[in-house]
């Protein structure tokens, strides 16, 4: 479970990170969403490795 739950930490930390890159490059995207589609994708990808 402390696995999952710093790979989880892990993933929205970059997620947050390239939110703020990709708002500043183009300001009319939605920072939240944004954050949660690249998580997803990171979370996802995480998923698919792991099988």
């Amino acid at each position: 479970m402390r696995e999952k739950q710093a790979l989880i930490t892990a993933v929205f930390e970059a997620a947050e990170r390239a939110a703020n890159s990709l708002t500043h490059l183009v300001p009319d995207l939605d920072r939240d969403r944004t954050e949660y589609a690249v998580a997803s994708v990171l979370l996802e990808e995480a998923w698919v490795s792991s099988r």
